[in-house]
């Protein structure tokens, strides 16, 4: 039995907890108001502690028109847990764009922070007690919030942008659809008084410098990283000579210039295995030929999507020898996804200038068990693996090169282990690493 008409006014209204819930369309109201007057309130109105918290139109709508209706009374904790409920019943709503989706989870930050805060206690506080350290992972507010909105993280970061610094044309364009979220996040990086100018614009003037804007972020993005570039740089050149390595900033081949002909006893190099990097094992190889005594080897570790394309390139600079297999045992194997391949080792290229006039070598290396080291670099190689390659490869007292010094591995163990050092990169932060550690050691 529904509740009459006229005892309507026992139903309190609370304006925040209404304000929480998206407002239909007119054309969405209309047919919810034809559907009521046709079929009677089907659904029933949710009340907590007698304030209506779900069914706000359903209940306009049948005071307008006396209809009968249902309630039923949710207990809840406190107005936190009402808030939260009320939020999350939204997310069932159809037609909700991701601009809407994205701006009801928004509402829930403080919430979700509040949650945050309360778990970083209560572990500190387990802790404390137990005085057993217990690790959870933090909860990520942003995060959390992408997942109940069903939005990507970068999505929510937008939409918070637009609502804190886009004048209401701007949200209105957004709301309406008129522009997408990515085109308002653009615009609403300028001065409101900017974002006046460029949206009384046609809507293909608006993405126009919406572009415009992304573009020149980009420019000045990238002005930002050669400057810090350059800042590693300056430290770099600060740091004192050593009489034990060097190090040069530059790419292989103008680097190269800096090392005189037939003085490089081994090279030994990781360089980069992705196909749009295939072009510098040829200059290697070039440069190798050159910089080598007669004699000498070049140690080139590499992936195997590409081997027949590294081996035609390398091959006319310089002799092919053997191939060494230098294995990653335990839990460290690289998926290789477009091949299908979960390998447990990768190719030592073993390349010689001229003919081969030294000792006996095993063609079987590896690094310790689970020993994947990506502390100093995404491509770095374990210090236990490049020690096994610098012993096999050289001698006490001998020059080793690495033209792709990358976080600097070859160096540290080169110079542990009595050799002298040349170190090339094009990218200043990873000379500075490689100082750093070796500055740790010499």
């Amino acid at each position: 039995m529904g509740i009459p008409a006229e005892t309507h006014k026992s139903i309190v209204i609370d304006k925040e907890f209404k304000n929480l819930i998206p407002p239909l369309t007119v054309e969405e109201y209309a047919h919810l108001e034809e559907s009521i007057l046709k079929e009677g309130c089907r659904d029933a109105l949710v009340l907590w502690n007698g304030i209506l918290i779900d069914g706000h139109s359903r209940y306009e709508i049948c005071k307008k028109h006396a209809i009968e209706f249902d309630t039923v009374d949710i207990e809840f904790k406190d107005r936190h847990k009402v808030i939260e409920w009320i939020i999350l019943n939204q997310f069932g709503r159809r037609n909700l764009s991701a601009y809407d989706r994205s701006l009801l989870a928004l509402r829930l930050k403080p919430i979700i922070a509040e949650k945050a805060k309360e778990q970083q206690l209560s572990t500190l506080k387990q802790n404390t007690v137990s005085q057993i350290s217990v690790e959870r992972k933090p909860i990520d507010t942003q995060k959390e919030l992408a997942k109940v909105a069903g939005v990507s993280h970068d999505t929510i970061h937008k939409v918070e942008k637009i609502e804190a610094n886009a004048i209401p044309e701007v949200k209105e364009k957004v709301i309406s659809g008129s522009i997408s979220i990515n085109t308002a996040s653009e615009i609403t990086s300028r001065p409101q008084e900017e974002q006046r100018e460029i949206i009384v614009k046609s809507e293909k003037d608006i993405i126009a410098e919406a572009n415009k804007i992304k573009r020149e972020r980009k420019v000045k993005r990238k002005k930002e990283k050669e400057q810090a570039r350059q800042e590693a740089f300056q430290k770099v050149i600060k740091q004192p000579v050593s009489d034990r390595y060097k190090l040069i900033v530059g790419d292989i081949a103008e680097a190269c210039q800096q090392i005189e002909n037939d003085s490089i006893d081994v090279i030994i190099t990781d360089p980069p295995y992705p196909k749009e990097y295939l072009q510098l094992y040829g200059i290697l190889a070039k440069e190798a030929s050159r910089v080598l005594k007669p004699g000498g080897s070049l140690i080139v570790m590499t992936g195997q999507s590409y081997l027949p394309e590294i081996l035609s390139l390398m091959t006319p600079h310089i002799r092919y020898h053997w191939t060494v297999s230098y294995l990653t045992p335990g839990g460290q194997s690289a998926q290789i996804w477009h091949r299908k391949v979960n390998t447990f080792w990768k190719p030592l290229l073993w390349f010689v200038k001229g003919e081969y006039n030294g000792g006996w070598i095993g063609d079987v290396t590896k690094s310790a068990v689970n020993d994947n080291d990506k502390r100093f670099h995404n491509w770095g190689q374990s210090e236990s693996g490049m020690v096994d390659i610098v012993e096999r490869f050289s001698m006490p007292g001998q020059t080793i090169l690495d033209p792709f010094l990358g976080g600097g591995t070859t160096a540290v163990v080169a110079v542990k282990l009595g050799r002298y050092f040349i170190g090339i990169d094009q990218d200043p932060a990873a000379i500075q690493t490689t100082a750093l550690r070796l500055a740790e050691i010499t």
